[in-house]
């Protein structure tokens, strides 16, 4: 039996900057900070974190790492590719507990080469699933030359100005299926092939673009594709009883006419046999009349020419002329006979003709009018199939559109919840705060971390400024000491 091949597996995931949203989502599952049964909770523990130990952390250090770049001249667009999520695995038991660390220290040294150790943010190792693998979160920031816009003088001269800065660039690493397969060597260069991984091969030429699927999107499509199946099977169904019911018309009416042939024909062989039954009566009538002449006193005494004897000494020119009208007589009797009877068998051809012609042409008026109904039956099926698709693909088309602006209503309210502004309610009254739950969060964990870093005689300090000017928060604090006073001002009031 053939060996299976073991392959090094790498995958990449692109998430927009203004996408905040997914980017937690992405780190809380990596960190493990939620429930979910798709992991075993008591391997857990033995999960490995490189460099931040929770997604707070790591969301802290993208945002810096972003900030960094960000100057008057250059604001990296929302729009953009702002972090990577990879993955690297292996086929399962590929790689053995005892070279697991170096596989992720190899790893780690990989990525960094490749994207800049200063883009590598963090990096979990997760063994509490079915295959051991780990989740790198990068941000692809590349040191990238802009052309600056030219003057009339540059124009003129045919020269321009450049600038090098940092940049957020993920066309740099993944901008093209090329680079993607080039990207694949190169990890499997740097990581796989020590040990012992096979890269996988791919077509360039093929067709790469992917769709995420929605699995109850994909079922709900499927109940609709497969209801519409079982109408469209009962609607033949009923075209088809229908037919059947036409053609049993056109049965029955074939029948009746082939009856009416038949008894054409019956009555045909009738008459036919009717005239040979006359005819073999005239045959008969004429011998018996001709014995019955031929027994009669007139013909024993009829004078017939005798043929010519040595007595008689008449030659033969003198006896032609006188057996001749009597030889012509008969002929004459014997040509009438037979033209009657030719007479009466092309009659009976041409009776036999007609109807055959007239059978065919009821067979040819059957199959014409079989043919055009057929096609009038095609026409109407394929014409109503036509328009059902084309209802189908508009009903599809308006579902899609709804469903686009559903996603993008709330993912702009998601943006502005996060970056520009959102509602609180504080004494039951809905409160808005001109800045979003991100810039909120770090201020908020900001002001913490001074709390936290301050010892106990700046805390007493603190107490006896909050008790000299009767307040009970920093807010306040804050007000009442920036408030002008004048001199003679009594505090203790």
């Amino acid at each position: 039996m053939e060996e299976q091949k073991k392959y090094g597996i790498f995958r990449i995931e692109k998430i927009k900057l203004c996408d905040g949203g997914e980017a937690m989502g992405r780190l809380k599952h990596a960190f493990r900070e939620f429930k979910n049964d798709s992991f075993d909770p008591e391997l857990t523990e033995k999960n490995l974190a490189f460099q931040h130990s929770s997604a707070k952390e790591v969301m802290k250090a993208y945002k810096e790492r972003v900030q960094s770049i960000t100057t008057e001249k250059y604001k990296p667009p929302k729009n953009a590719v702002g972090l990577y999520e990879c993955i690297v695995t292996s086929t399962a038991g590929a790689i053995p507990e005892e070279r697991e660390y170096d596989f992720f220290e190899k790893t780690y040294q990989q990525l960094c080469r490749t994207f800049g150790e200063k883009n590598v943010l963090a990096g979990t190792s997760h063994k509490d699933e079915t295959t051991i693998h780990t989740h790198w979160f990068i941000t692809p920031i590349f040191n990238t030359t802009n052309v600056l816009r030219r003057t009339r003088e540059e124009k003129k001269n045919g020269t321009c100005r450049t600038i090098t800065q940092p940049q957020l660039n993920a066309t740099h690493w993944t901008g093209s299926p090329a680079l993607m397969s080039e990207l694949q060597d190169t990890m499997w260069e740097g990581i796989f092939k020590d040990f012992g991984l096979e890269r996988g091969e791919i077509d360039l030429t093929s067709d790469r673009t992917k769709k995420k699927k929605n699995v109850r999107s994909d079922i709900r499509k499927r109940d609709l594709a497969l209801s519409k199946k079982e109408k469209s099977l009962e609607r033949i169904a009923e075209n088809q009883k229908k037919e059947g019911e036409r053609l049993e018309e056109q049965r029955v009416s074939q029948n009746q006419r082939d009856d009416d042939f038949l008894d054409k024909k019956r009555a045909f062989q009738n008459e036919k046999a009717k005239f040979e039954q006359e005819k073999e009566g005239a045959s008969q009538k004429a011998v018996e009349q001709y014995d019955e002449y031929m027994k009669s006193e007139k013909f024993q005494n009829a004078d017939f020419p005798q043929l010519p004897t040595p007595e008689s000494k008449e030659g033969v020119w003198s006896y032609h002329l006188r057996i001749r009208p009597v030889f012509d007589a008969i002929v004459s009797k014997a040509k009438q006979f037979f033209e009657q009877i030719k007479s009466l068998k092309k009659s009976h051809q041409e009776e036999i003709q007609k109807l055959k012609d007239e059978h065919q042409a009821d067979l040819e008026k059957v199959k014409a009018n079989a043919e055009s109904e057929k096609q009038t039956a095609v026409k109407t099926e394929v014409e109503k199939a036509v328009i059902a698709k084309a209802a189908e693909k508009d009903e599809t088309i308006k579902s899609l559109k709804a469903e686009i602006q559903n996603e993008k209503t709330e993912k702009e309210k998601w943006y502005t919840m996060l970056f520009k502004k959102f509602t609180i309610k504080i004494g039951g009254k809905p409160v808005e705060v001109n800045k979003g739950l991100t810039d909120a969060y770090i201020e908020k964990s900001t002001q913490l971390a001074e709390w936290e870093n301050r010892d106990g005689d700046e805390l007493i300090t603190l107490g006896s400024s909050y008790k000299k000017y009767r307040v009970h928060n920093w807010k306040d604090y804050q007000r009442e000491k920036s408030r002008p006073r004048s001199l003679d001002y009594d505090m203790s009031r």
